[in-house]
């Protein structure tokens, strides 16, 4: 008669502690600064990928003139630089949109904590009201980056 419910973390942010909440705020800061950094790393590889170009290709310049190698293999590691570069530049398309979506889930968690101070009636008025702004605030930016880049994704 009476079924047993599971219940999700949706149904425990009312009745979530300070301890409990303050450790979903701790993980998602901690995991959006992880992907944060990763984003920052990718995103500082594919700027300098030039650079990388420019010093790989005087090396490769510098060891055909010395006598190191012949033509042929000059053209081959010319080709390898260039294509590296290419890898250099691109991975960043690819890392920074895996990490983008960790910076958000990183952010869903501090939402999540600053939701459960919300509903805490334990706290006073006064902080309830600032983590229910600060919540609102996290949720409506990342409403509004998922909004702008699903919208220059399609405009591309």
């Amino acid at each position: 008669m009476g079924e047993s419910r599971k219940k999700s973390i949706i149904d425990n942010i009312p009745n979530m502690d300070k301890v409990k909440a303050t450790k979903y705020i701790v993980r998602g800061i901690t995991i959006a600064l992880l992907f944060g950094i990763i984003m920052l790393t990718s995103a500082s590889i594919a700027a300098n990928a030039d650079n990388w170009k420019n010093i790989a290709d005087q090396e490769n310049k510098m060891d055909y003139w010395d006598g190191d190698y012949g033509y042929n293999e000059y053209v081959e590691k010319s080709q390898d630089i260039t294509q590296v570069t290419n890898w250099m530049v691109y991975q960043q398309v690819i890392i920074a949109n895996i990490a983008r979506v960790g910076v958000y889930i990183g952010f869903l968690f501090v939402f999540i904590g600053l939701m459960g101070f919300a509903t805490n009636d334990r706290i006073d008025e006064n902080t309830r009201k600032i983590c229910l702004i600060l919540a609102g605030v996290i949720i409506m930016g990342m409403l509004f980056t998922l909004m702008f880049n699903t919208a220059q994704i399609i405009i591309a």
